[in-house]
């Protein structure tokens, strides 16, 4: 069963293969060009600098993370001065000099609205069947109703479950809607030895937009 108890262990231990040092690739090739200072959401961060890329472009970014571990590293590792309050069950960790903010807890937990965009490279797939409904519904309603999504998803063969789950193209439609759009795709089986020694012959990370 996946639960929060799951994914904080998983940060405790340090087993977090999730995580990419430096910045995804595939959201410099294909973050859509939107005005400074949009709102950009980026759900389940962990300690992504993919966050600090998209602060440095000029958008005003909000992570959510529900591991303190997480957090910490994230402000520790990239030398970030910052201010903490408390918001209900949430803590809000605003960072010095740059437009962005870690609020830290459960991700169903967090209310605001009205992003001009998200950017999940690592949430969904991290979501089993049973919360994945919920997880993309939570995530709409806090997107405007013009926003830009650019989302990475995983589908793979073989007996391994996740997390990261698989997902394929036809659950991503339903989930997200008609308008998110393929836009790039590729086999990592055919370049990383380890999807082979696990047993696959497709694994296959495809990026997805919503661009209104």
């Amino acid at each position: 069963m996946i639960t929060n108890e799951f994914w904080l262990d998983r940060w405790k231990t340090g087993r977090i293969g999730f995580h990419q040092e430096g910045v995804n690739p595939k959201l410099i090739a294909f973050w859509p060009t939107l005005p400074k200072g949009n709102k950009v959401l980026v759900p389940l961060c962990g300690k992504s600098n993919d966050m600090i890329w998209l602060a440095e472009q000029g958008y005003q970014v909000t992570g959510v993370e529900l591991s303190s571990l997480a957090v910490i590293q994230f402000l520790g590792d990239n030398d970030l001065a910052y201010e903490t309050y408390q918001q209900g069950e949430l803590k809000i960790h605003t960072v010095t000099g740059l437009p962005l903010r870690i609020v830290e807890g459960d991700y169903f937990l967090f209310n605001d609205t009205e992003f001009d965009a998200c950017y999940d490279r690592a949430a969904m797939i991290a979501m089993p069947d049973s919360k994945r409904t919920e997880y993309v519904t939570h995530t709409l309603q806090r997107l405007s109703s013009t926003a830009s999504v650019l989302l990475v998803s995983l589908h793979y063969d073989g007996d391994k479950q996740g997390p990261p789950f698989s997902v394929d193209d036809d659950s991503v439609v339903s989930l997200w809607g008609e308008q998110i759009q393929k836009i790039a795709s590729e086999n990592l089986a055919l370049t990383n030895p380890q999807h082979k020694e696990e047993g696959h012959t497709i694994f296959e990370e495809s990026v997805w937009r919503i661009q209104p």
